[in-house]
């Protein structure tokens, strides 16, 4: 986890109950060193607005007071050391398990960062996507970034419900009857796992390294959407309320010194990636036949 993202978890505390206006300053903090208070202000008025010394100081006694930072001597250094300490604790238990941090919903600039990164890392020697999902509502927004990553020798593996398995209608039936948001009219799984393919075979069409794309489908519930662009892993499980992408995710680095939670999430990937069936939506072929007996020599 960054700093940043670990002032703004341990800000957003209900015990400490900050305001907006309080948060902001404890995100001027810096890691490194210890500020002063003249250096917190003037990183302060930079980043958001001018403010008198004077109620600058009183905005600092009331998180003094919510972090319980009391007694004798200069406050602010006891208040930093208090975040370090923390932000150590949080290292030791969670980072060298790989946790970066937690985002609320699917980030989408994060993911599409993580695939620029991996098409110009030539030197990396395991470059490869991996998309787990029943369906990937935010495929087509990355089309093009797969198709360079395929024309950069980069590996890509995506896994999608059959469309016409239980497991698709399942989830389906759930997420229309117990979703948080409405869902539109037209929705359903089939169709989106279909819209997916419709994508992944625009993607591959005309593409000299379509070899590098490598598809299947799953007839079977998994319980994770997962998103790797090289070391970094999106995870998110399926929650009767929501769809993945809407749930919170958590970011994960693969180079943890921890497996862990990586390893086991990567295993599971492989088991399903095992028990699943190729199918590529060959542009040349009607693949959309195929795909209705897919399954059914069982």
């Amino acid at each position: 986890m960054t700093w940043t993202a670990f002032l703004q978890s341990i800000s957003e505390r209900h015990e400490h109950a900050l305001t907006a206006y309080e948060l902001d300053v404890i995100l001027c903090l810096r890691e490194h060193p210890v500020q002063s208070k003249q250096e917190l202000l003037e990183t302060y008025q930079q980043r958001h607005s001018p403010i008198e010394d004077e109620a600058f100081t009183q905005r600092l006694r009331t998180i003094y007071r919510k972090f319980n930072i009391i007694g004798r001597g200069y406050k602010l250094p006891q208040l930093h050391r208090y975040l370090q300490q923390q932000y150590q604790q949080r290292g030791q238990g969670f980072g060298r398990l790989g946790l970066q941090t937690i985002h609320p919903g699917f980030p989408n600039d994060r993911f599409a960062a993580a695939l620029e990164q991996l098409i110009s890392a030539v030197e990396v020697d395991d470059r490869q996507v991996a998309i787990l999902q029943t369906f990937a509502p935010n495929l087509d927004q990355y089309r093009a970034l797969l198709s360079r990553c395929l024309l950069a020798g980069v590996s890509v593996r995506i896994l999608l419900a059959w469309p016409y398995s239980l497991a698709a209608s399942l989830r389906e039936a759930v997420l229309k009857r117990y979703a948080d948001e409405p869902l539109a009219d037209d929705f359903g799984i089939q169709s989106s796992v279909i819209a997916n393919l419709e994508t992944l075979e625009a993607t591959i069409c005309g593409n000299a390294h379509a070899d590098r794309l490598q598809v299947r489908l799953y007839d079977t519930l998994p319980s994770l959407a997962l998103y790797r662009a090289g070391d970094t892993l999106l995870a998110a499980p399926f929650l009767h309320g929501a769809l993945a992408i809407h749930t919170f995710q958590l970011e994960l680095d693969l180079q943890a010194s921890d497996p862990l939670i990586t390893g086991t999430l990567l295993n599971d990937f492989e088991l399903m990636w095992t028990v699943a069936r190729p199918f590529l939506p060959d542009p040349d072929r009607n693949w959309r036949s195929s795909l209705r007996i897919l399954f059914t020599d069982r």
